[in-house]
């Protein structure tokens, strides 16, 4: 195949007349029919495009009748998209539609990171304002980093941004080694009343020993210990001191309480961010009693999973109504020894229980509950 029936080319035939005088004046004014066959009357063959109508122009001089079979290039496959003016001035609205598109975010690219760590990093750079749909300045890449750095998830971070795509790479935060963590002040007793069951020493000097009654305050491990020859060496005081003593705590619960209860309902509310700024739709207005929700997500378009740039704010209220919630003696109780076993947890996190010693009683409406647990934890504070 010649080249030029890649772009535009004609199929004609030619018959009457002198075809073969035809053949010698075309070559003659410099035209290159190619594809030359014999037919009965006459021949057939192609030739370029542009050439044709200087060869009708011969042929009509020697008399010979040339009819077109076929039009072949990609020149006469895009003609008619040509004369269609729709088509010219959509392509003239998208393409700097499509360009000015590039300043926002169109996704958040955080293929290097852990599901987990692109979950965090996507609601802290939200909370900074990048997010699916907002506009991008370097003010908002420098604040982003920043973000990322100071939410204490990630020792390092960076953030680049090409053509509606933002790049999210970060390194997770490594915890501090032990001998980080102490305290040049020394480490004192949270608690008093307690007897020492067992010492692991980090760094510094271990000032208390198994056996020993501690009080609040009193000093566990110090910062400097002496040499042989009386040079004192400081170290940072890190380490742990775990001692058993007797921790109390008082409840009061309600036999009788009104509490909100869910229904059933919900009502849900969108905000839309694209193109810089933040548009809100209609919706049913919000109930006062209720549990709110919210959820971001990225629109994508249906079959072809390609991702909108923009981002939406799902607020979800669930309705609530009060509710009258009577509870037995026994509820009671167990209510009360679940939250005071929630406070003892949140202030001694590895506490041990040895022993539990505890009193209930029903005053009118309300139950009184108290209780001592023996323990043993890390009383380093």
């Amino acid at each position: 195949m010649e080249p030029v029936s890649l772009w535009a080319a004609v199929e004609f035939t030619a018959c009457n007349g002198s075809t073969e005088a035809l053949l010698t004046a075309a070559a003659r004014a410099g035209l290159h029919p190619y594809g030359v066959t014999a037919l009965p009357g006459g021949f057939g063959g192609r030739c370029a495009a542009w050439q044709y109508p200087r060869l009708a122009a011969l042929a009509r001089k020697h008399r010979v009748r040339l009819r077109i079979r076929r039009k072949l290039g990609l020149y006469f496959c895009l003609r008619p998209l040509l004369r269609r003016a729709g088509l010219w001035a959509g392509l003239a609205v998208f393409v700097p539609l499509l360009l000015f598109a590039q300043q926002f975010v169109w996704y958040a690219d955080t293929s290097s990171l852990t599901t987990g760590q692109a979950a965090r990093a996507c609601a802290v750079l939200r909370e900074a304002g990048l997010q699916p749909g907002a506009a991008v300045t370097e003010a908002k890449l420098t604040a982003g980093e920043y973000a990322l750095l100071h939410s204490g998830e990630f020792s390092w971070a960076s953030l680049n941004f090409a053509k509606g795509r933002l790049v999210v790479e970060a390194a997770a935060a490594r915890p501090k080694p032990d001998i980080a963590a102490g305290t040049l002040h020394g480490i004192r007793a949270k608690c008093g009343g307690g007897t020492v069951l067992r010492t692991n020493l980090t760094s510094g000097t271990m000032l208390v020993q198994p056996g020993q009654q501690v009080e609040a305050g009193q000093g566990l491990i110090g910062t400097a210990r002496a040499e042989r020859d009386g040079t004192l060496i400081f170290a940072p005081a890190a380490g742990t001191v775990v001692a058993q003593f007797e921790w109390s705590d008082t409840r009061t619960v309600p036999l009788k309480e009104t509490v909100q209860q869910y229904t059933g309902a919900c009502t849900r509310a969108y905000r839309v961010t694209a193109f810089g700024h933040t548009f809100p739709l209609p919706a049913a207005p919000a109930p006062e009693q209720a549990a709110v929700i919210l959820r971001h997500f990225q629109p994508e378009v249906p079959l072809l999973g390609l991702a909108l740039p923009c981002s939406v704010e799902e607020t979800c209220r669930y309705v609530q109504q009060p509710e009258t919630l009577h509870r037995t003696e026994a509820q009671a109780a167990a209510l009360a020894r679940l939250q005071s076993l929630q406070a003892l947890y949140a202030a001694w996190p590895d506490a041990e229980r040895i022993a539990r010693k505890e009193d209930c009683t029903v005053n009118g409406t309300v139950l009184d509950y108290t209780v001592t647990y023996t323990v043993a934890a890390d009383i380093c504070g």
